[in-house]
């Protein structure tokens, strides 16, 4: 395979289109009066009643038969007719906006929820959940307890399987040595990398030829590119590594055309352009200096226009070097399997945009990339990076 073809589908600058916010669950469960003591740990201590954070391995044990979906009511209502037919659903009533959807079997939850997410609906059920047998819960003053687990119910996006365990951060509540109640329960998603799938091109290539300009030519060319209908981004500063602003503000004292100083840079006036001086004036106080080019970029899918404009500062004896960045729109499927585990994005596709550059290849519509993410349950909720197989 051409490397061109590679580099289109696994350019870095990955930019995520797709994007599923972190799966979060649950409201602190029980109320009372707070009482903590000061910083350190208090293994077991005789605080009667103590509320902070608590990370520990948590277990769906079942779920409540029932899903309780609100959202796209079209969608929704196709979806109830599917379950209804293939046997997953019993019956479903309206209460209020909401579609109450009676499951034969509890198992049935997780992939039901799953058919009114994708129809653009959310699915909530009532999830019988343990904690571990000791749970570490510590406040924000650093104060830490250890308490027995507890088992308590509450509403959930049911994206794990009955019987599966995670670890999970929680508020909690403690009572005289007791887990009595968990809230804003937070599960981070699991880290899966190289899964293969075929990417195919769904937008093609949009370019963006720049046009760069020497810092000394900066001014000059200004009034030629916006003539030429370009964006121009004119730097008026010089980079000084590894200097802080004390040290710029004694290296350039009384230099009219300074305009100010930052840690590692210099700003100057537009109409300065003797750079070679300022660079030598600075080396021979132990700092290398950098003079960026500026930017005349084009919006055009043709790089005539960007090839009119640097002909025209050559003609005046400016350097001009063009560049071309690319970005594009490329479709992974709807599902990603690694082994006998099958994970699962949007039913219309994962879309992602890409960038690159150089000058991308048209010509290619489709090809395997391997393919990084982070998953809840078998529910993709961020890609993390694709690139070639």
């Amino acid at each position: 395979m051409e490397r061109k073809t590679i580099y289109i589908i696994g350019a870095v600058g990955l930019v995520l289109v797709f994007l599923i916010e972190p799966f979060a669950i649950g409201m602190l469960q029980s109320a009372g009066t707070i009482k903590a003591g000061g910083s350190g740990d208090a293994g077991n201590a005789s605080i009667a009643s103590f509320i902070g954070t608590a990370v520990a391995n948590i277990t769906i044990v079942r779920y409540e038969p029932y899903l309780v979906v609100s959202g796209n009511s079209s969608g929704i209502e196709a979806v109830k007719d599917s379950l209804v037919a293939s046997g997953k659903a019993s019956y479903a009533v309206w209460s209020g906006d909401s579609l109450v959807v009676s499951l034969k079997s509890s198992k049935d939850v997780p992939s039901a929820a799953l058919e009114f997410e994708n129809a653009n609906a959310t699915a909530v059920a009532t999830a019988y959940i343990t904690t571990s047998q000791k749970v570490k819960v510590t406040d924000e003053n650093g104060t830490a307890v250890y308490a027995d687990g507890t088992s308590i119910s509450m509403q959930i996006n049911p994206v794990y399987e009955e019987g599966s365990t995670q670890e999970a951060q929680f508020a909690a509540r403690v009572d005289s040595g007791q887990v009595t109640g968990m809230g804003s329960l937070s599960i981070p998603g699991q880290a899966v990398r190289g899964v293969i799938a075929e990417a195919r091109l769904s937008a093609k290539p949009t370019a963006a030829y720049t046009v760069s300009v020497a810092f000394r030519d900066r001014v000059a060319a200004k009034p030629l590119a916006l003539a030429a209908n370009a964006t121009y981004k004119e730097r008026s500063f010089v980079y000084v590594a590894n200097a802080s602003k004390e040290a710029l503000d004694a290296a350039v004292v009384g230099k009219a055309y300074v305009t100010g100083t930052q840690p590692g840079v210099i700003s100057v006036d537009n109409s300065f352009v003797d750079s070679e001086s300022l660079g030598l004036e600075l080396l021979q106080k132990g700092y290398n200096a950098t003079f960026p080019q500026s930017l005349a970029t084009f919006a055009d899918r043709s790089n005539a226009t960007a090839e009119a404009f640097a002909g025209s500062l050559r003609a005046r004896n400016m350097s001009a070097g063009i560049s071309v960045d690319w970005t594009a729109k490329i479709m992974l499927p709807s599902v990603l399997v690694q082994g006998n585990r099958q994970y699962n994005g949007p039913a219309s596709g994962i879309e992602l945009i890409i960038e690159g550059t150089g000058t991308p290849n048209e010509n290619v519509t489709a090809m395997n990339v391997s393919v990084d993410f982070e998953a809840v349950g078998s529910t993709i909720t961020r890609i993390t990076a694709v690139n070639p197989a």
